[in-house]
């Protein structure tokens, strides 16, 4: 089946595989050849692969939209990193300022929970064990 991963930026992925685990909003979800028509809500989290070859990618995902449609997974989001572009450091630092935001109002605390749920998901896979992980 056909897998097809598009940011606002440029098309990340545009390959053939054998089967997809996304991170949906409330969950992960799999996908393999000939699965019914679905569209889900991406959350942030990792994103698996698995490819011809047996092979498995892994990817930090960020949010959007997915569509299985005839063999074809398109899946619309935010941002996607291979997880072994993700800098352990800077992540750190990037869910350490998400917590320092502002929360002294409905909106901004949502705004605050919202990055920082983001920040924990990217952090949690880049300090991952196995042969991803870069301390």
């Amino acid at each position: 089946m056909k897998f097809v991963a598009v940011t606002p930026e440029k098309t990340v992925l545009d390959q053939e595989v054998e089967f997809v685990v996304l991170p949906l909003y409330d969950g992960e979800y799999g996908v393999a050849e000939d699965h019914s028509p679905v569209i889900g809500r991406i959350g942030a989290g990792e994103l698996r692969l698995t490819l011809e070859d047996k092979s498995i990618q892994h990817w930090y995902v960020e949010g959007g939209f997915v569509e299985v449609a005839n063999n074809v997974v398109s899946l619309l989001t935010n941002r996607a990193y291979k997880l072994e572009e993700l800098d352990v450091s800077a992540v750190r630092e990037e869910f350490d300022r998400a917590q320092t935001l502002p929360s002294n109002s409905p909106e901004l605390m949502e705004i605050k929970t919202e990055a920082v749920n983001r920040a924990r998901a990217k952090l949690r896979l880049a300090e991952k064990d196995g042969p991803v992980s870069r301390q």
